[in-house]
């Protein structure tokens, strides 16, 4: 069967197809309004030298090489599973990733959170930027740094209103969509099958009679039989079908 045979057995099952389609509209509407869009904001810190490691007078943002090491402990702390189970305690659903800023080489940080409301995702945002600041001093007074040389952190950006993010309502609706879709096509392809095979039976079977009643000899017809006693006689045949349901009686 080809594309346009195809095409032509859905058009005559327009009764499965067309009712199929508006159903599957219906269905990807209310996928998408049933699920709700994430938020996401994310907030950006600086890890900057102790004023001992600065000239006087000098510029801190030229003395960031050496913060690197830093800003990688500080991440593997704040990524610990205690950590982040006590920013998102009270918060179902929300996420939170605190990592290098991939985009910089220098000692920053970037925190992304992603939860089911705007609000939701500014709290949490809020909080990780607090104790990552708290995480850091934490570190240097275990180690007794002293004020000089404390490393100290900067809060560079944070968002003020979450992005939403749309990927997770655009994929279930567009699986649920798809789903239904071949539903359709399948009950209608079968429909037209059965259909197809149903009218390919009942050619068969008319054709059938016609092409035994021509392959049938005439009642009249005779032959002569080869049996010396019969010699000259001619006698009337049976017909072919008759002929074949007495051998298999005989039999």
């Amino acid at each position: 069967m080809n594309l346009a045979d195809t095409l032509r057995g859905l058009w005559r099952r327009w009764y499965i197809v067309i009712p199929g389609l508006i159903l599957t509209i219906v269905v990807a509407l209310a996928a998408w309004q049933a699920i709700k869009p994430e938020y996401q904001r994310t907030g950006t810190q600086l890890l900057l030298p102790g004023t001992a490691s600065i000239p006087e007078a000098g510029n801190p943002y030229l003395y960031l090489g050496g913060l690197s090491q830093a800003s990688d402990v500080l991440v593997t702390a704040m990524s610990s599973d205690f950590e982040q189970n006590s920013l998102l305690a009270g918060h179902a659903g929300a996420q939170i990733t605190i990592e290098r800023d991939p985009l910089t080489s220098g000692p920053q940080i970037l925190t992304t959170v992603t939860a089911r409301s705007d609000a939701e995702a500014g709290e949490i945002l809020d909080a990780a930027i607090v104790r990552t600041t708290q995480m850091l001093d934490s570190l240097q007074d275990v180690d007794g740094i002293t004020a000089g040389n404390r490393i100290g952190i900067k809060t560079i950006t944070v968002d003020n209103q979450s992005t939403p993010i749309q990927k997770t309502r655009v994929l279930s609706a567009a699986g649920v969509a798809l789903v239904a879709l071949l539903l359709t096509l399948i009950v209608a392809g079968l429909v037209e099958g059965l259909s197809t095979r149903k009218r390919r039976r009942r050619w068969t079977d008319a054709a059938t009679p016609e092409l035994e009643d021509e392959q049938s000899p005439a009642q009249d017809d005779v032959v002569a039989l080869p049996s010396e006693s019969h010699i000259g006689r001619r006698v009337p045949t049976r017909p072919l079908a008759r002929q074949r349901r007495a051998l298999r009686r005989n039999r």
